[in-house]
């Protein structure tokens, strides 16, 4: 079925794209997702959440950075671009690849939800 194709699947689109196993897949996304989340309007956000299938799984596999040494401590106040380089860390993932994740998780976004709010998610991606 080309249309489900088209369409896509983020986990594998990432796994291919950048190498990463599932969970990485999963929790890299999550993690630019919630960075989004936190720059983005409300709606628009809404918009992405809705747009893609399982948001609340990419949420819930972005690795947690708490903790009581100090370096976690450091690591709960961090936000935007060097919190989503810690969570890829935590996953294993090198943080040169968040630059490889985020075209794919735009582009997917675009797919589902167009060109607009792929657009606003990018803005919020950078």
């Amino acid at each position: 079925d080309t249309k489900t194709k088209d369409a896509g699947n983020l986990v594998e689109d990432l796994m291919s794209e950048t190498g990463v196993n599932k969970e990485q897949a999963m929790g890299g996304a999550g993690a630019l997702f919630e960075m989004a989340e936190g720059k983005m309007d409300a709606g628009d956000y809404k918009e992405v959440a809705n747009a893609v299938p399982d948001m609340q799984g990419y949420l819930d596999a972005v690795p947690s950075l708490g903790g009581s040494s100090m370096l976690s401590s450091a690591a709960t106040s961090l936000t935007g671009m060097p919190k989503v380089q810690a969570q890829f860390d935590k996953l294993g993932i090198g943080a040169d690849k968040v630059a490889l994740f985020t075209p794919v998780v735009v582009n997917y976004v675009e797919k589902k939800g167009g060109k607009i709010l792929g657009g606003k998610l990018l803005n919020a991606l950078k």
